[in-house]
């Protein structure tokens, strides 16, 4: 008989950077059984390195944990370094062909980031300020804010 706990859809929220700090976020949520989990990531970003950290300028978070896992989108939520600043640099790394949503202002800042570190921008999906996006079991819907 198999177990229930391993077939039964559950949410799953994975702050790889930024949760309880400024700077470097990165968030992944989860949906599914753990064999079968799908995910999506919501930012991509670094911090800066202090008199903690000589010589070090950037700071991100380790995105591992995601690589073979079956990520269905990127969401940016806004163009501020400590949320895109390590996109060119982490994307890459996911191995993954997902998309990436950003909306007009913060897509061109984040195609410039990409463009630099030579990494492929076909995947970069611009959006618009109130759009929703479905990808996989999420229902993404940005919202107008002041930050």
């Amino acid at each position: 008989m198999p177990d229930s706990a391993a077939t039964t859809d559950e949410l799953v929220f994975l702050p790889l950077g930024g949760c309880g700090e400024i700077g470097m976020n990165l968030n992944a949520y989860g949906y599914g059984p753990p064999h079968a989990r799908r995910w999506i990531v919501v930012d991509v970003g670094v911090t800066f390195g202090g008199p903690d950290t000589p010589g070090i300028d950037l700071i991100c978070a380790d995105p591992a944990y995601l690589v073979g896992e079956h990520i269905d989108a990127v969401f940016l939520t806004h163009a501020h370094e400590d949320h895109i600043g390590a996109i060119g640099l982490l994307y890459p790394l996911l191995r993954t062909k997902a998309p990436i949503y950003a909306t007009p202002f913060t897509a061109e800042l984040v195609r410039a980031k990409m463009q630099e570190r030579g990494v492929e921008t076909k995947r970069l999906k611009t959006i618009s300020l109130e759009a929703s996006v479905t990808a996989g079991p999420f229902t993404v819907r940005y919202m107008t804010l002041t930050h």
